[in-house]
């Protein structure tokens, strides 16, 4: 796969992935075995994942690149030349 996950993207992954883990193993009931905080511990595994490889299923699924260069003006309007 194309890589798709840009720098912004990727410090966010990084510091969401190992908080989804922890919640997911400690408030969430995952060291316990219940389904909600296994579930939280595997997303947060994948979303560390994706910061890690630069690409995202999900985001090429929806045709998402978050490398692309645009403008200031394109990224606040979301409107590109």
């Amino acid at each position: 796969m194309k890589e798709n996950v840009g720098p912004e993207d990727r410090l966010l992954r990084s510091l969401a992935g190992p908080a989804l883990l922890a919640a997911g193993y400690t408030w969430l009931g995952g060291q316990e075995g219940r389904s909600v905080g296994l579930a939280a511990m595997i997303g947060g595994t994948l979303v560390i994942e994706s910061a890690i490889t630069k690409v995202c299923p999900l985001n090429a699924v929806l045709g998402i690149d978050t490398r692309r260069k645009r403008s200031f003006l394109e990224r606040i309007t979301g409107i590109s030349r």
